[in-house]
């Protein structure tokens, strides 16, 4: 497990907790982690935006490596 498999997960994972932070800093519905007793909501729009980061992340790292044309 290289640097092939680190970065791209540490840029989804960076992704994701950016996003999430914005939304509970602004209180936009749409990127907001909300947990009480009752209910819990989760916005998936900083998920899917953190795995496409993760993917071109690795794409770009593959490309650079000469591994994909």
């Amino acid at each position: 497990m290289g640097k092939e498999f680190w970065i791209p997960l540490l840029a989804s994972f960076a992704t994701i907790a950016v996003l999430y932070f914005i939304g509970y800093v602004a209180n936009l519905d749409f990127l907001i982690f909300k947990i009480s007793l009752s209910y819990t909501e989760i916005a998936l729009l900083p998920i899917f935006v953190g795995a496409a980061v993760g993917i071109i992340t690795e794409r770009m790292l593959k490309r650079k490596a000469g591994e994909v044309k």
